[in-house]
């Protein structure tokens, strides 16, 4: 038999680091054309490497993308809440301005 063409594939599946029942998979097929008087094993496995390679590339690629975009949305929903805290404490310091307009704010401290 003689072998004149290679077709490799290579895949993963993990699970999604941050999300519940969902699952990634990247996956990568490679073709080569075996050259006369070449080795198709040492072929076979310089391409499954490649491929191999390819695809271990991709999911770090994509694992590094999810946890940027998954500190981005934590850090979003910090400052929502931080800016709804800060909007709470502005008013309630209006209000005591506003019932007790005796009252100075100097140095951090309240003064009559």
């Amino acid at each position: 038999m003689k072998i004149t063409e290679i077709t490799i594939t290579a895949a993963r599946t993990f699970n999604h680091p941050h999300e519940q029942y969902s699952n990634l998979r990247p996956e990568a097929v490679l073709r080569a054309s075996v050259p006369e008087g070449e080795d198709p094993v040492a072929c076979v496995r310089q391409l499954q490497a490649q491929a191999e390679g390819l695809v271990e590339d991709h999911k770090q690629g994509m694992l590094r993308s999810l946890e940027e975009l998954y500190q981005l949305s934590e850090r979003q929903a910090e400052m929502l809440g931080l800016q709804s805290q800060l909007k709470r404490t502005q008013d309630r310091l209006d209000e005591i301005r506003k019932a007790h307009p005796e009252l100075k704010l100097t140095n951090g401290e309240a003064e009559l």
